[in-house]
């Protein structure tokens, strides 16, 4: 009986990864939809706190207001990153010559006298093609904004229904107080996993920008925001967040001392707020073990690619939650959570 449980989980568990690869034209637009309607409904949440806007102001009107706030922020973002992508184009010729000399100058601290240029380089290592594929996400990144605009918009609109719906659905007390329980714990551990994380985010691109501002690489506001946006990648993210002005302040300066205080400083930034301010704000919210987040890193990145990445976090917190609260998953629940306390079952 037991072989025959672990064999329908297990297809049950191969369905669903299948059917994530197959579908994801079509869900990961909906799931990043999800995410900013999300982001806008806590706003508005926040923003209605005080009595008197509570009391005056129509929950339409701000709800209105901090759905174009974040989605104008957003298409800020993309216009000041799409200029800064044309600029980098732009200037990339100026670069040539400083990645030659660089080049040069590393091979003959390493002893080799072979000559290189970047044509051959770029030849025996296919970088046209990485080049290539990088400029064709960035373009299908810009045709799905659209589509998940249009998401976003009506779930803002349908949003008033869901308690109606779920009051249609004629369970019964406990079965309706079970689903509001799981709801307000994914809430809970979602909020404060954004929050924090946004926060120290936004702290590093900040102090991350007044160092490349002020050593005078090229597009700080541009590597600010990736920094921003890659620190949401668990591990992996800080790192490519380093790595990329690193490269830049190599390519742009004719010294490498550029290179090494970009480098070192950006590193320690990360270092200083991912290991210490974050899990002191975070404290024990989540309650998901290290290594997991580690596995769902690469699990979701090799279903969903860096969307997979971005999400995996919040994804894998909601699982532990929703499978804590069922008696035949609360095994794994347990398994992959931080501490292995879970709550009782409602």
């Amino acid at each position: 009986m037991k072989i025959e449980k672990v064999a329908s989980s297990v297809i049950v568990m191969a369905f669903v990864i299948a059917l994530l690869v197959i579908g994801k034209p079509l869900l990961v637009p909906l799931f990043l939809a999800i995410v900013i309607w999300y982001v806008i409904t806590s706003i508005n949440e926040w923003v209605r706190k005080p009595e008197w806007i509570n009391r005056y102001v129509p929950n339409s009107l701000s709800l209105l207001i901090s759905s174009v706030l974040i989605i104008g922020v957003l298409f800020l973002l993309g216009n000041v990153v799409a200029q800064n992508i044309e600029m980098m184009r732009t200037n990339a010729p100026s670069y040539r010559v400083n990645i030659e000399q660089q080049l040069q100058r590393i091979l003959i601290h390493l002893g080799l006298e072979k000559q290189y240029n970047l044509s051959s380089l770029a030849h025996e290592f296919n970088l046209n093609d990485y080049m290539g594929q990088l400029i064709n996400s960035i373009t299908g990144m810009a045709q799905k904004a659209v589509l998940i605009l249009i998401y976003v918009i009506f779930l803002l609109i349908e949003q008033h229904t869901f308690p109606r719906k779920i009051a249609a659905l004629n369970w019964t007390r406990e079965r309706t107080d079970h689903f509001k329980l799981i709801l307000r714990q994914a809430n809970s551990a979602i909020k404060t996993y954004l929050s924090v994380k946004t926060g120290a985010s936004i702290l590093t691109a900040f102090l991350s920008f007044l160092v490349l501002y002020f050593i005078g690489v090229d597009f700080p506001v541009f590597w600010a925001f990736l920094i921003f946006l890659l620190n949401y990648i668990p591990t992996v993210g800080s790192i490519v967040a380093t790595f990329f002005p690193s490269v830049v302040a190599l390519v742009q300066f004719d010294t490498l001392g550029p290179f090494f205080a970009v480098f070192i400083i950006i590193t320690g930034l990360q270092f200083l707020i991912g290991s210490f301010l974050e899990p002191r704000l975070l404290g024990n919210s989540l309650n998901i073990s290290p290594f997991v987040i580690i596995l769902s890193l690469v699990l979701w990145g090799l279903i969903w690619g860096v969307v997979g990445m971005l999400l995996c976090v919040p994804l894998t917190v909601i699982m532990i939650i929703v499978m804590a609260q069922f008696p035949n998953t609360r095994a794994i629940a347990i398994l992959l959570s931080r501490n292995g306390k879970m709550g009782e079952v409602k």
